[in-house]
């Protein structure tokens, strides 16, 4: 006995007792897409699509699966640009950057700023040991006075302030 014309995401399956052919869902192969999620599902068992998927591919991460199509989740764009955003600009803040003041390199930089503050602080107090050194941003040791310190640190602040700005104003 042949076989029936078997239809596409179909296999027809021989039933030796009955000696009769049924036809199965069968979608080995395919990928269909969680409408809930979004994810992608490859089919590897014989049978029905699984509950609520769909063989239309989401156009975007941000798509949500509404009255049988993908459409834009807007609200869920704006909170990734927000996040995005927010990350970035996290990333620039706490970044270390160089500049040039007195003929040396210099970093500058949140974490910059945290070592300084001690010895600014010294400084300040007229504290600092005789022979001090601040390391530019060159790896060179600079001898500094309280004074040149100061100055320094002065020239710190209004690096990133700039920077800070231009961070902002992008």
């Amino acid at each position: 006995m042949a076989p029936p014309d078997i239809p596409a995401s179909h296999t027809a399956v021989f039933d030796t007792e009955k000696q009769t052919w049924s036809l199965f869902e069968d979608h080995r192969g395919e990928t269909v897409y969680d409408t809930t999620t979004g994810n992608p599902i490859y089919i590897s068992e014989p049978g029905p699509l699984p509950e609520n998927t769909t063989t239309q591919s989401p156009a975007s991460p941000i798509d949500k699966f509404e009255n049988g199509q993908w459409v834009a989740d807007l609200n869920t764009a704006l909170i990734q640009k927000h996040t995005e955003i927010n990350t970035w600009r996290n990333t620039q803040e706490n970044a270390n950057y160089v500049f040039q003041f007195n003929n040396h390199n210099w970093d500058y930089g949140k974490a910059t700023q945290e070592r300084l503050s001690l010895s600014v602080q010294m400084a300040k107090s007229n504290k600092l040991p005789e022979g001090f050194i601040w390391t530019d941003a060159d790896n060179n040791d600079v001898p500094m006075t309280a004074g040149e310190l100061l100055n320094l640190s002065d020239a710190i602040d209004q690096a990133m302030f700039t920077k800070g700005l231009q961070i902002h104003m992008r």
